[in-house]
């Protein structure tokens, strides 16, 4: 299900009308990007998380790491920086090098950003810890990886892009009309400063003179003031960030096919109305305030759309469906024909399947942000041609994406290995988080399982309880089990012990977790205290001299036992021998079973409740 209807035939070259929904609310910005009337991506910023790629600071090296040739830099976030040495400019605007002199081994050189095929050099010869650079994101802290920086800087704008580190002028390779780059390279050659470099966007095809020119003062505004903040910053500093979401989806989104922008915030109405009369070119997309009582993700289906498209399984309209599987090292897609039988034969209603099944990949890589690596598990086909349509449908599908993309061929087990760049976190990393429950293994103990595990475990016990009477206490799935198919075992288990074995239902409580209580009292248990050493001879002096019979291990020295605190890793005080100077404490009523903790498994020998807590599952 998604935002109105969906357009499943149309041509993969066709232009593509769109607008663009923009709810702001305090705190929180989401913008939806409609194509033919469906949610094709959806973009979320918070107060809390802004987004850090595009941000230009002055840095501290931390750490240098000759052995991956990279470098720690503290720029102000919460994680340190990854700065790879190929991303390094040094003050003259090109890669550092110790020996300039020396001829690199032509096996070893590469092509760095500015265009010349050189060697890196090492990373040791040109950072040192406590050096202050100034660098760029460009990617974004992804889970447990720190925002990966470079100090090739370059500040966009509406039509053309600022690089100061590459004195030249570039187009880029989308706009196919070889007399438009002319004429586009020809306008900023002219308008430029010497000393700056700019590379023409796919937004800027088309653009007027006066446009590309309002650009470049712009650009070159921002630049001086970046240079002046620097020249008094101080290490981990900010010199530029970039513009808040709204404006960014103006000027990197919105083209001449973008039909309207609608926004319900009127503050930020007026901003997007400044933006657009300053950068945007004719014929400029239409702007509305959404001024009705219904949320405006409501009101254009956005909202359901969002959840509809956030779940492990995706139908396709013929009946088939997607399972995806996302993981931090990689994401799976697994395509199945699901309800769908075909008409013919299997070869073609694979086929079919297949086909309708690519939309679907494409469609979800994009509005998921997926990136990294991506396995594709196609049905299989024995047809090579089948395989090969495929293939090229999938292909062509992907040009249409920003991201940029490396697909592989069809294999013959029906897998297509792709990669698709990461800049960001993707929409489930944005909106969830781990299950709490099942601490996000996606899947936890069986009722049944659970019910055996917690008899093997009193049983382990067995010896301590022997002769009392004692009370499990469990989830409520679990205590259906233990009084129906588990019973059985339960009443073994019961026999073996001598006395009845109470169950109790507690809700609330984990399905992996149980508590057992002694419900009165027993004969002193002996504890082996094997790890508290014997006194020598000469320590114990001759008139603490025991017979070999008296100095068993399962006795501890009361002394010894009186100095063993719970915080000093000794026993708990439940478990301490009695003290003939104290009274027995009279028992009244059930204990309060206490909470399953990772204290050590005890057992009261003396007092009339004894505890065995008891916790599972396992800490990873």
């Amino acid at each position: 299900m998604r935002t109105a209807s969906r357009s499943g035939n149309r041509a993969a070259s066709a232009p593509v009308p769109n607008e663009i929904i923009i709810n702001a609310e305090a705190g929180e910005t989401r913008v939806a990007i409609l194509e033919h009337g469906n949610l094709a991506e959806l973009h979320i910023e918070r107060e809390s998380d802004r987004s850090a790629v595009g941000t230009v600071a002055m840095g501290r090296v931390t750490r240098v790491l000759p052995g991956m040739q990279a470098a720690f830099v503290d720029i102000g976030l919460e994680k340190a920086a990854f700065l790879y040495v190929g991303d390094y400019l040094d003050e003259s605007g090109k890669l550092g090098d110790a020996n300039p002199g020396e001829d690199a081994p032509r096996s070893r050189r590469s092509r760095g950003r500015n265009g010349n095929s050189r060697q890196p050099p090492r990373i040791e010869t040109i950072l040192r810890e406590g050096q202050e650079i100034m660098v760029q994101v460009a990617k974004e802290p992804i889970g447990t990886k720190g925002a990966r920086i470079t100090s090739h800087v370059s500040i966009a704008g509406r039509h053309i892009v600022l690089t100061p580190w590459a004195q030249r002028v570039g187009v880029s390779r989308r706009i196919e009309s070889e007399r438009e780059r002319r004429r586009l390279r020809e306008v900023v050659s002219q308008i430029r400063p010497a000393d700056l470099g700019f590379i023409i966007r796919t937004a800027g095809e088309g653009a007027r003179s006066a446009d590309i020119e309002a650009d470049v003062r712009y650009l070159t505004s921002v630049w001086d003031d970046i240079q002046t903040r620097k020249e008094t910053a101080r290490a981990p500093s900010t010199l530029f960030t970039e513009l808040p979401l709204p404006l960014r989806v103006i000027r990197d989104v919105a083209n001449s096919r973008t039909k309207r922008i609608v926004v319900d915030d009127e503050k930020v109405h007026e901003e997007m109305k400044s933006f657009l009369s300053r950068f945007v070119a004719d014929p400029r997309p239409t702007l509305e305030h959404y001024r009705d009582a219904a949320p405006i993700f409501d009101s254009f289906n956005i909202e359901q759309c969002i959840d509809d498209n956030l779940g492990r399984k995706v139908w396709l309209k013929s009946g088939g469906h997607l399972v995806v599987d996302q993981s931090e090292a990689l994401t799976a897609i697994d395509v199945n024909t699901g309800r769908f039988v075909g008409k013919r034969d299997l070869e073609e209603t694979v086929l079919k399947t297949n086909l309708e099944a690519v939309k679907e990949v494409v469609y979800q890589l994009r509005f998921r942000n997926i990136g990294g690596l991506i396995i594709i598990d196609f049905i299989d086909m024995e047809s090579a041609e089948n395989r090969e349509k495929v293939y090229r449908s999938l292909q062509e599908l992907l040009r249409q994406d920003k991201a940029r993309t490396n697909i592989l061929k069809i294999s013959e087990l029906g897998l297509v290995e792709m990669t698709r760049k990461r800049t960001r976190e993707n929409l489930m990393q944005q909106l969830c988080e781990p299950c709490s429950y099942c601490e996000g293994r996606g899947y936890i103990l069986s009722s049944e399982s659970m019910a055996y595990k917690v008899l093997r475990e009193i049983r382990k016990d067995l010896p301590r309880f022997c002769g009392r009477e004692i009370a499990v206490s469990v989830n409520g799935q679990v205590a259906e089990m233990l009084l129906g198919p588990v019973r059985k075992a339960l009443q073994s288990l019961s026999r073996n012990l001598g006395r009845e074995i109470e169950v109790r239902a507690r809700p609330g409580l984990h399905r992996e977790q149980f508590e057992v209580t002694a419900l009165d009292s027993g004969p002193p248990v002996s504890l082996s205290l094997s790890w508290l050493p014997p006194k020598s001879d000469e320590q114990a002096g001759p008139d603490a001299q025991r017979s070999e019979a008296e100095e068993s291990p399962d006795i501890a020295l009361p002394e010894e036992i009186a100095a063993l605190e719970p915080s000093d890793g000794g026993l708990p005080a439940a478990d301490l021998p009695p003290d003939p100077e104290k009274p027995e404490v009279e028992h009244d009523g059930d204990p309060e079973p206490l909470l399953a903790t990772a204290a050590p498994e005890t057992v009261d020998a003396e007092a009339e409740s004894p505890i065995l807590p008891r916790s599972t599952p396992e800490e990873p």
